[in-house]
C-alpha cells in the first residue's frame, strides 16, 4: 500500500496553511512526480491508513501536520485513535468517510462534553487537500451537555473528486482535536495534448483533470500515466499528484524515440475515461570539445573531453578516444569524459574524441593535443653541519634542478635517530633545524681527578626531497651533523674546575678527547 502512505506522508507538507492562501499561483504547475513520491500501486483501499497527529497551529484559521508525527503502525481500530482533548469537550472522528461529488451526503462524528460542564463546544470542521490548501472550512458551534453522534451533511458538488483530510480544530486553542481521511468518488475528464519536443530540452508535458459534474479543477487526486515505446515496445509508469490548478506538468521520464501516452486516474473513486497521446522525443545534436592535455614520463595521461548539448551537460553516452593507434572509450559524467592511458614516448601526439549516445545525435570528430614531457632531475643541496650541545640552529636546504633551477613546490622528509620529520619546499627552499645533545651524550668515563667527555659525536642524516608534482623527480642526500662538546662554563676544550668541600678545596678535571 505504498500509495496509501504516501498520501499521509503528503500531509506531512501542510505546515502553517492559511484560509487566505488556499490557492497555488495561477501559473505554478510544478507537481510531485512518482520518482519523488515512490508511488507504484493505485489502490485506493485505507484500511491500513493509521490516523495522523496533528499539532496546535501559530494562526487560527490553520490546520498542521505535526513534523514529529510518524505512521508507526496500521491499526486503525475504535481503540487506537487518537482523540486529543481540548478544555470542555472531546470529538472522535471515524478512520475515513466515503461520499459522491454529485450526491448530498451526511457523515457521521461523536462528540463528548465533561460531565461537569454545561459549556459550549466552538470549533471548525475543516478539510484540506493533497496540496495543502484548504478547500472547507465551516464554523460549528452550541451547547450540548450529552455525548452523542452528529450528522452533518455536504451538499453535493461541494468537492471535486479525490482524497482529503478532514480536521476538526478547536476554536479557541486552534488545537487539532481528530482526523480523518475523505474519499470523494466522482467522475473525471482527462485532457492532454500530443508531445513534441527534443531530448533534455526541459519542455514539458501536461495534463489536466476536471470534475465532469462542475468542469472545476480536480487538485487532490493523482494521474498515472504509461510511456510506450512503439518501436521496442519498452513501458514506463509513473503516478503524478495534480497541483492546485488540476494539472500535472512534467518533463518526460523516458529517451528519444516515439512513445504511445496513455492517461488514467490513480484513484479508484475516481472514474475516467483512459485518453491517449502520443509524445515524440527527437535526439538533440550534441557539442564536443577535447581538451590539451600535459604529463609526464612514467604516469598515465588524461584524455579529457566537453559534450554539451543546448548548453547544458551531458550526463550520459560514451566519448571514444582514439590516439597513438587505439581506441579508448569512457563515459560521459556531468558534461565531462576523461580516460586515463599510458604513452611511451617524449613527445607531443594527437588525439580524436567523438561522442555517441542513444538518446543524442553522434558528433563530429574534434582534435587536440597530448603532450608527454621528460621528467625533471633535482639536487639537494647542504653540507654538513655542526652544532655545540644544548645549541641549536637554523638550517637552509636548497633544492634544485640539475641545471640549478629553483623546485618551486613539494615536502622535504627528514628522517634522524629513528625520528621522521616533514616540511615544506618553497621556492627552492625548506628550513630545519640542527641541534646538539645534551651534553651527557658526550660524557666517556669518571677519572681519579674529574670526568672525561668526547669531543664530538656526529650522527648521519637522510633528507629526500618528495615532488608535489610529475614534473619533478625524487631526490636523496645524506650528510653529517656533528654535536661538538662544550662545557656549561663556555669552554670546549681540556680545562679545570674547582670544588668547594667542608674543610678543603678540590680540583676538578673535565677532560675533552
Amino acid at each position: 500500500m505504498q500509495r496509501k502512505k504516501r498520501i499521509l506522508i503528503l500531509l506531512l507538507l501542510i505546515i502553517g496553511i492559511c484560509a487566505v492562501s488556499t490557492a497555488s499561483a495561477a501559473d505554478d504547475v510544478d507537481v510531485l512526480s512518482a520518482d519523488d513520491a515512490n508511488l507504484e500501486e493505485t489502490s485506493t483501499e485505507f484500511d491500513d491508513i493509521e490516523e495522523n497527529i496533528l499539532e496546535k497551529s501559530s494562526e487560527g484559521e490553520n490546520l498542521a501536520v505535526s513534523e514529529d508525527s510518524s505512521i508507526s503502525s496500521m491499526d486503525t481500530s475504535d481503540e487506537t485513535l487518537s482523540v486529543v482533548y481540548s478544555i470542555w469537550y472531546t470529538i472522535d472522528l471515524q478512520d475515513h468517510y466515503e461520499i459522491s461529488s454529485t450526491e448530498e451526503k451526511t457523515i457521521s462524528y461523536y462528540m463528548e462534553p465533561c460531565t461537569y460542564s454545561s459549556e459550549s463546544f466552538h470549533f471548525y470542521l475543516r478539510v484540506v487537500d493533497l496540496n495543502g490548501n484548504i478547500v472547507y472550512n465551516k464554523e460549528l458551534k452550541g451547547t450540548e451537555t450529552t455525548a452523542r453522534d452528529y450528522h452533518p451533511s455536504f451538499a453535493k458538488n461541494t468537492f471535486a473528486p479525490g482524497t482529503y483530510v478532514l480536521g476538526a480544530v478547536n476554536y479557541d486553542d486552534n488545537v487539532v482535536m481528530d482526523t480523518a481521511v475523505l474519499r470523494v468518488s466522482g467522475t473525471a475528464v482527462i485532457s492532454a495534448n500530443n508531445y513534441n519536443s527534443y531530448y533534455n530540452s526541459g519542455a514539458k508535458m501536461t495534463v489536466k483533470m476536471t470534475d465532469q459534474a462542475t468542469g472545476n479543477p480536480i487538485t487532490s487526486s493523482y494521474i498515472t500515466v504509461k510511456f510506450t515505446n512503439k518501436k521496442t515496445k519498452k513501458t514506463v509508469t509513473k503516478t503524478y499528484l495534480m497541483n492546485s490548478n488540476g494539472q500535472a506538468s512534467f518533463t518526460p521520464p523516458v529517451g528519444a524515440g516515439t512513445w504511445t501516452v496513455e492517461y488514467s486516474s490513480a484513484d479508484a473513486d475516481i472514474n475516467a475515461n483512459v485518453v491517449q497521446k502520443t509524445a515524440t522525443i527527437r535526439k538533440p545534436a550534441v557539442k564536443i570539445k577535447a581538451f590539451k592535455v600535459t604529463e609526464y614520463k612514467g604516469f598515465k595521461i588524461k584524455l579529457k573531453a566537453k559534450v554539451t548539448s543546448g548548453g547544458k551537460k551531458v550526463n550520459e553516452g560514451k566519448v571514444t578516444f582514439k590516439i597513438n593507434g587505439k581506441k579508448y572509450t569512457a563515459a560521459v559524467k556531468k558534461g565531462i569524459a576523461i580516460k586515463k592511458v599510458k604513452l611511451n614516448k617524449v613527445k607531443t601526439y594527437k588525439y580524436a574524441s567523438k561522442f555517441k549516445g542513444a538518446n543524442y545525435k553522434d558528433s563530429k570528430k574534434v582534435k587536440a593535443k597530448a603532450v608527454m614531457k621528460k621528467r625533471v632531475k633535482t639536487k639537494i643541496v647542504i653540507k654538513d653541519k655542526s652544532v655545540y650541545t644544548g645549541r641549536s640552529k637554523k638550517v637552509i636546504i636548497k633544492v634544485l634542478t640539475k641545471s640549478g633551477k629553483k623546485v618551486k613546490n613539494g615536502k622535504i622528509k627528514i628522517k634522524s635517530l629513528g625520528e621522521t620529520t616533514y616540511g615544506p619546499v618553497k621556492n627552492g627552499k625548506a628550513i630545519a633545524y640542527v641541534s646538539g645533545f645534551n651534553i651527557m651524550k658526550h660524557f666517556k668515563r669518571f677519572t681519579k681527578n674529574g670526568e672525561t667527555y668526547k669531543k664530538a659525536i656526529t650522527n648521519k642524516v637522510k633528507i629526500k626531497y618528495i615532488p608535489k608534482s610529475h614534473k619533478y623527480k625524487a631526490s636523496k642526500k645524506t650528510v653529517k651533523v656533528t654535536s661538538k662538546f662544550k662545557c656549561p662554563c663556555g669552554k670546549t676544550s681540556t680545562h679545570y674546575h674547582y670544588t668547594y668541600g667542608y674543610y678543603y678545596v678540590y680540583k676538578y678535571k673535565i677532560a675533552v678527547v
